[in-house]
């Protein structure tokens, strides 16, 4: 069986038993999320505490190695038993869809137990491939093999921000993706081989990369037709439940709210079955691929259940079914109420809005200040003769043409050079004018204090002695990356508001600081009722997409960072400002996919 031949074949298998398969993929996704991740974050967390490790990060990544080997060495040990886990995962999808489709009516705790035996059976060098082949097929593992374990595997957006920079390093990371997809195509077949037929880890290589000879393609559109189907459907259902809330929002109040709730569940319902459809077809194709007799000649044994124990099975499943439809339909009732969220804090990120002027500099902050922002996010650098000047690179080049740092100058001699950026052009301005420009304003700040090793040994001690009092008179409130000018500021300065940026959501911190200054892209709700439940605030910084900010919104952030300070206050008010029931049920399809995702369904 070949190309759609094949494809056609998955399809009718999947139809035939959609519940079963259904059921199979939500069981595992549940028990991954609700008890697998929970542990292994339970576990960082505690390895760290045990070892005084406050926080991951690249920033301490020589003080692990050095000062706490023994905690690397723990969580070297803790990611093994992750990566043993993913295995065990795909291992039980596969034997539970060979499962279904062979009827050999074994129970999900049997098709577990099988899974378990398979990873009993891996060699080291096969284990050790296996991390090498996730490590290699990562950055494309969402487009047809996930798992919430790895969720927080992603790079994040500043990286991409800075690659934006340059032509020569764009071109280079696509040449780069075009190669793993490449790769990702030709091996495949590696997971099945390795977990159905017990290959070794090279040989299944081998073996797929054999197999995928002069037949990409077919795996290819085969991506792309489950890709479509998922897409369209899914947009089609979500289009048409949000008309019909608009019709309803026209009637009575009870009307609206009804319709609301009942279409939030149906979409809830299909985004479960849709992301079961297309992984699990996806992986009867590779199954399928195996066997060149077909689903039609199975290859287990087929065993036969007494009639009264199905009728048990069906009944305990109703039940489910139904405790997960009451529990969906409370939500979405409390959700639709705006019960769940808060309005955030808006901050002008380096003080500007969409390009309005130069960052960090006074005719910007007048310009923003003007548009009301919560607060104006700005950066600070130690000058030459131990002063404070706005800048946010390290070098003055990008923007004053100047190849110095702000470490290399004097601040007279800095707020002689003018910066130019988005077409304005600029003073660079001292710490000092900054300030007493916001207060013109009435402006509040979120300052973030950089920090080199060219920076003097008293520099936090004369940042406290000058601008402590000022900045609690401004109620204005500090974040920095230097870990330790967080706890030198709590020791020191205890009464101001500090917040520690986190560049990675690596595992939640154990630090003193009144809020976490965290970058989107791994931010998660996890980590937010965390921090929510230790009183401490999260700040999701940088983000400029529409649909990133009403997913902070909706992971209940207290502020955000943007370069687009007015499309946040606009989307902030569509959402807050009595938005209609249609338009919360469009915001919650949204949701719903970006929820689908890091529980390791197939992006639609």
């Amino acid at each position: 069986m070949k190309g759609k031949p094949l494809l056609r074949q998955a399809f009718k298998t999947f139809f035939k038993n959609w519940g079963a398969y259904t059921i199979l993929v939500i069981v595992i996704n549940f028990l991954m999320l609700g008890i697998v991740v929970p542990l292994t974050t339970f576990s960082t967390s505690l390895i760290l505490k045990l070892n005084g490790v406050p926080y991951l990060s690249y920033t301490n990544v020589v003080w692990l190695l050095t000062k706490r080997p023994a905690a690397v060495g723990e969580l070297l040990v803790l990611l093994i038993i992750i990566l043993a886990l993913i295995f065990w995962q795909f291992a039980f999808l596969m034997f539970g869809i060979q499962n279904i489709a062979e009827r050999q009516n074994q129970r999900l705790p049997r098709v577990a137990l099988t899974a378990l035996k398979n990873l009993g059976h891996l060699r080291a060098g096969s284990f050790l491939f296996f991390l090498g082949y996730f490590i290699l097929v990562l950055p494309l593992s969402d487009i047809y093999l996930n798992s919430p374990l790895l969720s927080k595997v992603q790079l994040p957006a500043f990286i991409f921000e800075t690659i934006d920079q340059s032509w020569w390093l764009m071109g280079l990371v696509a040449l780069f993706y075009l190669l793993l997809f490449y790769l990702g195509i030709r091996l495949v077949q590696v997971l099945p081989l390795m977990i159905l037929n017990r290959q070794p880890g090279f040989a299944a290589a081998k073996k797929s990369w054999q197999m995928t000879h002069h037949n990409g393609w077919r795996y290819l559109w085969r991506m792309m037709v489950l890709g479509t189907i998922s897409f369209l459907t899914t947009t089609l259902l979500s289009g048409l439940l949000y008309l019909a809330q608009l019709y309803f929002d026209q009637k009575s109040n009870l009307v609206a709210f009804s319709g609301a709730v009942i279409n939030m569940g149906l979409l809830s319902i299909w985004q479960y079955i849709i992301g079961a459809f297309s992984l699990v077809v996806f992986m009867l194709v590779l199954i399928f691929n195996l066997d060149d007799r077909g689903i039609n000649q199975p290859v287990g044994t087929v065993v036969s259940r007494p009639t009264r124990h199905r009728y048990r099975r069906r009944i305990f499943a109703a039940i489910l079914v139904l405790l997960f439809l009451s529990l969906q339909m409370t939500f979405n009732a409390i959700y639709l109420q705006g019960a769940l969220l808060t309005r955030p804090l808006t901050i002008s990120h380096r003080g500007v809005d969409n390009g309005n002027g130069v960052q960090n500099t006074i005719p910007a902050l007048n310009k923003t200040s003007r548009e009301k922002p919560d607060y104006v996010e700005m950066d600070i650098h130690e000058t030459k003769d131990h002063q404070f000047v706005l800048m946010h690179d390290e070098n003055l080049k990008n923007l004053a043409g100047v190849n110095k740092a702000p470490h290399q100058l004097t601040l007279k001699q800095l707020t002689k050079l003018k910066v130019h950026e988005n077409g304005h052009t600029a003073h660079i301005a001292s710490f000092d004018q900054y300030l007493t420009a916001a207060e013109h304003d009435h402006q509040k700040l979120l300052v973030e204090i950089k920090t080199t090793k060219y920076d003097s040994a008293n520099m936090l001690a004369l940042f406290i002695k000058r601008y402590e009092n000022r900045l609690l008179r401004d109620h204005d409130r500090i974040h920095s990356l230097d870990y330790h000018v967080i706890t030198g500021l709590k020791k020191r300065a205890s009464k101001l508001f500090v917040s520690y940026i986190l560049p990675f959501n690596f595992s939640f911190p154990e630090t003193k600081a009144n809020a976490y200054t965290m970058e989107e892209t791994t931010l998660n709700q996890d980590f937010v009722n965390e921090a929510h439940a230790r009183k401490q605030q999260v700040f999701a910084w940088t983000v400029d997409d529409d649909d990133d900010m009403t997913r902070m919104m909706f992971l209940n952030v207290d502020g955000i960072i943007t370069d687009d300070l007015h499309e946040l206050q606009v989307n902030i008010e569509t959402t807050f400002d009595h938005p209609s029931y249609a338009q919360r049920l469009l915001i919650y399809s949204n949701e719903l996919q970006d929820a689908s995702d890091s529980a390791g369904m197939p992006q639609n």
